[in-house]
């Protein structure tokens, strides 16, 4: 075998490795939300079935529509899931702005706490975090369990403070993990 053969080799088991880590294209709604799911092994996609929500319950805000896109992935040996949700509002919504209430919450940590994804009444600490070139939010949720369950939050057509579409990824892997999985959120609007 000669040194070209050599570097033909390389170069295939390369071009493997990298195709075995592609993103997957999840359409949620208006958004196609892209992420590395094999970054945790083996997985099946689930879609699930979308709701829809009327936001009539604050009198000091506008009513609006609210449609939730949800999405599962289920990985192989594990209980471990990655959780994606897509919302959509009807009307664009402050997002950075805090909401009047009993807490003092942004209208972005208002859709995590609304996620079908987030435990209720879980204890959980909110920060500041980049994801898909948007400043968002990170949960890091005490779930009772040895590792957290994380969710990042964050809105892809936001606007001075305001959006209409919020992207929540949750996952329950270790931050290792869910760090390289988060890094690798691509999201795209239909026009």
């Amino acid at each position: 075998m000669n040194t070209r053969d050599l570097l033909i080799i390389i170069c295939l088991l390369d071009l493997t490795a990298s195709l075995s880590q592609a993103s997957e294209n999840v359409m949620l709604g208006s958004a196609n939300v892209s992420l590395n799911l094999s970054l945790a092994g083996s997985y099946v996609l689930d879609n699930g079935e979308s709701s829809e929500l009327t936001h009539d319950y604050d009198r000091e805000n506008i009513d609006f529509q609210y449609l939730i896109y949800p999405a599962t992935a289920s990985y192989e040996g594990t209980s471990d899931k990655i959780l994606i949700e897509v919302h959509e509002m009807s009307i664009s919504r402050p997002l950075d702005e805090q909401i009047p209430g009993k807490r003092q919450i942004s209208g972005l940590e208002h859709c995590l706490e609304q996620s079908d994804m987030m435990p209720r009444r879980a204890e959980y600490q909110a920060e500041p975090y980049n994801i898909d070139g948007h400043e968002g939010i990170l949960a890091t949720v005490d779930s009772g369990d040895d590792e957290p369950f994380y969710i990042a939050a964050y809105s892809p057509d936001e606007e001075d403070g305001s959006g209409s579409i919020v992207c929540i990824v949750g996952s329950d892997f270790s931050w290792d993990i869910t760090e390289r999985i988060f890094k690798s959120v691509s999201t795209q609007l239909a026009d």
